[in-house]
């Protein structure tokens, strides 16, 4: 594993800001880490890269147990909010972490990564006038330009158009195929569905649920019914057979299926009822459905494992 914790905790004072984390994470994958604002997902990745210390448990990360230097120089992190020098132009930017981080063929990696992010012909203007699409480039930029074998990006996509978000979705998926794990922290589930091999979910510190995305959505089938005629009786008899039978405020109910073979026999049964269907459209269940089930709306876990 290229990530490993036991019972990472962290404290500050009476807060609890991450309660006995367990994760595993293989090489060359993108692993999804999801949760609600203030769920604890950026102090755990300040752990894994050595910014903060936990207050108990233990970890490796590339191998090398939580904070130690030689791991951190195989690593790239792109934090959420980050401001770089204004006066520096974007190849100014890049030349000077190149340096920091002591890379020998300067030049080749700096055009390599320009390249990557979309940047070429715009590295000679000054950060200050970037866009906010452009400065999160730059920061892309800067996080990769020592080819890491692993790379953190916390919200990599947040000030970016939705052809920007096309474009780090493929660099993503670029990077994985050529063998680099990304630990990819988003808001946009639609995104992290796109790209992600596996998923964890924490919630007030607690890991909620971790899974391979294809596990996680796998025989989920959300069916939407709109039909008239269903009787208090009949809602009744239907919340027997499905436990997940859920009303819509226009007046519909969803049910999640694990089969699409239930399809057929739900509708004879309903016909033969008396109910006259208007619609019965089954649609594979999606993150975000499946992650409001698991946190809920409201933001109260509804089911662990």
């Amino acid at each position: 594993m290229i990530i490993e914790t036991h019972n990472l905790t962290k404290k500050y004072g009476d807060k609890t800001a991450c309660d006995k984390i367990n994760l595993s994470v293989e090489a060359g994958q993108v692993y999804g880490f999801l949760g609600r604002n203030g769920a604890g997902k950026s102090t755990c990745i300040k752990i894994l890269t050595g910014l903060v210390f936990p207050t108990s448990g233990s970890g490796t990360v590339l191998g090398k147990p939580l904070g130690d230097v030689s791991a951190r120089q195989k690593m790239g992190y792109l934090p959420e909010l980050f401001r770089y020098q204004d006066w520096m132009t974007g190849l100014d930017l890049l030349n000077f972490h190149a340096q920091i981080i002591k890379i020998n063929n300067t030049k080749e990696q700096v055009n390599r990564v320009l390249k990557l992010v979309g940047l070429e012909g715009q590295e000679k203007y000054k950060v200050g006038s970037y866009s906010k699409g452009m400065q999160q480039r730059i920061g892309l930029a800067s996080a990769l330009l020592s080819n890491p074998e692993l790379i953190f990006f916390d919200e990599p996509t947040s000030a970016l158009d939705p052809i920007g978000r096309r474009d780090v979705r493929d660099i993503i998926v670029s990077l994985r195929n050529e063998g680099m794990t990304v630990f990819l922290n988003s808001h946009l589930l639609s995104e992290v569905e796109a790209v992600c091999d596996s998923v964890t979910i924490i919630h007030k510190g607690t890991v909620v649920k971790s899974a391979r995305m294809d596990e996680l959505l796998m025989n989920k089938i959300l069916l939407t019914i709109r039909a008239k005629g269903l009787t208090e009786e009949l809602v009744a008899k239907l919340k027997k057979q499905f436990d997940s039978l859920q009303k819509l405020a226009d007046g519909s109910y969803t049910i999640l299926l694990n089969d699409y073979e239930q399809i057929p026999s739900l509708a004879t049964s309903l016909t033969s009822d008396g109910v006259t269907l208007y619609e019965l459209t089954p649609h594979r269940e999606t993150l975000e459905t499946v992650f409001l089930q698991i946190v809920g709306e409201e933001g109260l876990p509804l089911k662990q494992s």
